[in-house]
């Protein structure tokens, strides 16, 4: 089964590595336990189609992945006279600092 879901890129393309980043997915089922590296992610943050849903979203850095860039798709707009426009949505410093953290404590880094 194949669910699609937003995601955030966590790592830029390495020499050696190219065409694969690190992704952290974002889930709406809340965690049964906060734990560190349960991220919440605002609404605002949320790419066009996912803003509207009601809940809580949650980065779940423990499931930290790789995955190839030809797997991932950019969000899309709804249509405006006949064109899409495709965006990438980014969340606030503070929340990826969040989200390194939770990364970093996950892997023993400090």
């Amino acid at each position: 089964m194949v669910k699609v879901r937003p995601a955030i890129v966590v790592g830029r393309t390495l020499e050696g590595r190219r065409g694969l980043v690190n992704i952290v997915p974002i889930s709406m089922t809340a965690p049964a336990r906060r734990r560190l590296w349960h991220v919440p992610i605002s609404v605002a943050a949320m790419p066009p189609g996912w803003r509207e849903k009601p809940g809580d979203r949650w980065a779940k850095c423990d499931m930290l992945t790789v995955v190839s860039l030809e797997r991932l798709s950019l969000t899309a707009s709804a249509r405006r006279s006949g064109y899409r426009r495709f965006g990438q949505d980014q969340v606030d410093g503070r929340t990826m600092r969040d989200i390194r953290r939770a990364i970093a404590y996950m892997f023993e880094l400090f």
